[in-house]
């Protein structure tokens, strides 16, 4: 059978599953029920059959919308034992939505920026090859599925801001982003008050809160990344002044509160750096007061012993070593395994090996709550993938930023909309570039959703704008 012949038998299906929606439903309910009786997984039909309804009762635009809000609020590590069903439904309706658009024929699909289509090939390629060489194990396997569904997930938002009848559906995507973040606000005020407002000192520490997402650093990386992004609103023409002058304000102060409440010291750290970066080219005068501000508080702070006790107790000053141990600790792995690294996933298995006996005490919490790393990104990557992982994280940071700043100089003339979007996009990246030398989360955890989906959404919108300027700058970037 010739390919000409089985693409035109599958579109004919699918054309007779967009007429026959309701037999169908009615059919895969029925299907599901006899599923969930004899299978263990029971729960994954019925979700697919959410996703189905879904997909026939909501537009293209509204799913889009709703799966960005699943995929990062419903998600998180507090959801454990639910968020595979949220997981399923998002990522189904985002596939049938996509098949609905553009069909089977490939010649139709998006075609994105070349450089995000081989950051996309490189990491696969890594994760593929270093898990061949190191003996194939099922860490490496699993990694390799769950970031091939996830740079789908990628592809398929991206495909959606192409779409050619509507040339503002990037407004979703960033819409998507301010709710989800609006309900994981709401989730930490919850904990906030349901445990008695204990943001006073805890044993000599600020208390932290996380609320319903479970991560203290990523969290207050999302609230960054909302920041960065509503201050670039208020410079928009689209937006109405009512909701510049009262509704923006107010989601800027909610998300620094929360960035606040989880204590995240690199994502605060990274913020200072990327607002000082925005108001370079927005408002200068803005950097001159926060120097102001910046030297009264370091004057409070040499001279004023409560105000030292305070900063002292915010930023756990006493925690910071810490962090020397595992640099220390993904240094010497790095050394041992230069080339091809100990395998991706595997840091974990190695890691005790190498930290020093003076600071094992610290780290009997690794073994109960979470899986230790270097708490730097590019170490991260090389330790598990030697020389491969150099090049994924020089590629990553620098094909994001080159694309970022060649926006910036294509449009510093005009200054149209697009040109502070293409700031504001830079500037997450300074975020993620700043915050990578003291975390791994938020960029890129071989598929982990809700952790990464937030950078990689600013990843697509500024390879979308990348793309469309430089076609009109008539540049071929395919």
């Amino acid at each position: 059978m010739s390919l000409v012949k089985i693409k035109k038998n599958i579109s004919s299906l699918f054309e007779f599953i967009y007429v026959n929606k309701n037999e169908i439903i009615i059919s895969s309910l029925v299907i599901s029920i006899f599923f969930s009786l004899v299978f263990e997984f029971y729960y994954i039909p019925f979700f697919l059959l959410f996703a189905v309804v879904l997909y026939k009762y909501l537009s293209e635009k509204t799913f889009v919308l709703l799966s960005i809000i699943i995929l990062i609020s419903f998600t998180g590590e507090a959801l454990e034992s639910i968020r595979n069903y949220f997981t399923i439904i998002a990522i189904g309706g985002l596939f049938l939505f996509f098949l609905k658009r553009y069909g089977l024929d490939f010649r139709n699909y998006p075609r994105p920026p070349i450089l995000l289509t081989y950051i996309w090939f490189l990491f696969l390629f890594t994760i593929l090859f270093i898990t061949f060489v190191n003996s194939f194990h099922f860490r490496g396997i699993d990694a390799l599925f769950r970031s091939s569904v996830f740079f789908l997930i990628s592809y398929f938002l991206y495909a959606f801001l192409e779409e050619k009848e509507n040339k503002l559906n990037y407004y979703y995507l960033i819409l998507g982003l301010f709710l989800a973040s609006l309900i994981l606000s709401i989730t930490v005020y919850y904990e906030l008050f349901t445990t008695g407002l204990t943001v006073f000192l805890v044993e000599g520490f600020f208390a932290r809160f996380a609320g319903a997402y479970g991560n203290y650093n990523t969290l207050a990386f999302i609230m960054s990344v909302n920041i960065v992004i509503s201050v670039i609103a208020l410079y928009s023409p689209k937006i109405s002044l009512r909701i510049k002058r009262y509704l923006i304000p107010l989601y800027i102060l909610n998300n620094a509160s929360v960035i606040f409440l989880t204590n995240s010291r690199a994502s605060i750290l990274a913020l200072i750096v990327a607002m000082l970066f925005l108001f370079y080219f927005l408002n200068k005068k803005v950097i001159i007061a926060f120097l102001g501000i910046a030297l009264i508080l370091l004057i409070l702070y040499l001279f004023e012993p409560f105000t030292k006790s305070l900063v002292d107790a915010y930023i756990r000053i006493e925690t910071v070593s810490q962090r020397e141990y595992l640099w220390a600790s993904g240094i010497e792995i790095m050394k041992d395994y230069p080339v091809f690294g100990v395998g991706t996933e595997m840091f974990p298995y190695k890691f005790y090996t190498y930290v020093p006996t003076s600071g094992s005490y610290m780290f009997d919490l690794f073994r109960i709550l979470q899986k230790p790393h270097p708490h730097n990104y590019s170490l991260w990557l090389i330790t598990e993938n030697g020389i491969l992982g150099w090049i994924c994280a020089l590629s990553l940071f620098g094909v994001y930023l080159y694309m970022g700043f060649r926006l910036i100089l294509h449009l510093s003339i005009k200054k149209e909309e697009v040109y502070y979007f293409a700031i504001g996009l830079t500037a997450i990246g300074i975020i993620v570039f700043v915050r990578s030398f003291f975390e791994v989360e938020g960029i890129f955890s071989y598929g982990y959703i809700s952790r990464d989906l937030p950078f990689w959404i600013s990843y697509i919108l500024l390879a979308y704008f990348y793309k469309s300027q430089m076609i009109l700058n008539r540049e071929d970037v395919n």
